[in-house]
């Protein structure tokens, strides 16, 4: 057998191996993962919609609302409390994914960023307290316009972005929700 063959079936070897591994690490590690990322999602909707206690999935059109992932109504005592919509808008660095809480009033009660990819020190600055609580009590009544928000210094796409992600939810809300559109 020549020495480049054997060459050939150890790197073959090796490779096997290694996707292997990689193969059993992302299934042992891929259902905690799922785990954390719904209870993160289901704290952040506890928190923009606070005082909501049981959170009831509501189907939404992929094909008419593409940026809603998810919405839920919020439920007290058998009452709805809100809605919470979890949305996404590209940013500077990539996907932005937000959960927005809106209360039976049409108020904008929370925002929260549970997933971003912007730049450090900039753009990841929308998961300061600072810019998303600029959201609150904002009405939902129609869609915020970017000049709304004080934007983060050096990061207005991202702040634009948020924005958007937000708008996103208020469009969903008052087409679906409040104008009898589609069943609360």
């Amino acid at each position: 057998m020549s020495d480049t063959l054997k060459m050939g079936l150890k790197l073959f070897l090796i490779t096997v191996i290694a996707t292997f591994a990689l193969a059993l690490t992302q299934m042992i590690t891929e259902e905690p993962i799922k785990v954390q990322a719904e209870k993160a999602d289901n704290e952040a909707k506890a928190t923009v919609l606070e005082g909501a206690e049981e959170f009831v999935q509501l189907e939404v059109s992929k094909e008419t609302y593409p940026n809603i992932l998810e919405a839920h109504k919020g439920m007290v005592d058998g009452n709805t409390k809100g809605h919470t919509f979890k949305t996404f808008n590209s940013g500077y660095g990539g996907q932005i994914v937000v959960i927005v809480g809106i209360d039976t009033e049409g108020t904008i009660t929370g925002v929260r960023i549970v997933q971003q990819t912007e730049t450090p020190g900039l753009g990841a600055k929308a998961q300061e307290s600072d810019f998303y609580e600029q959201y609150y009590g904002k009405p939902g009544s129609s869609p915020l316009a970017n000049d709304d928000i004080n934007a983060i210094t050096g990061a207005t796409v991202t702040s634009n972005a948020v924005t958007g992600a937000v708008n996103y939810a208020i469009d969903y809300y008052r087409a679906e929700l409040v104008s009898g559109g589609g069943s609360q």
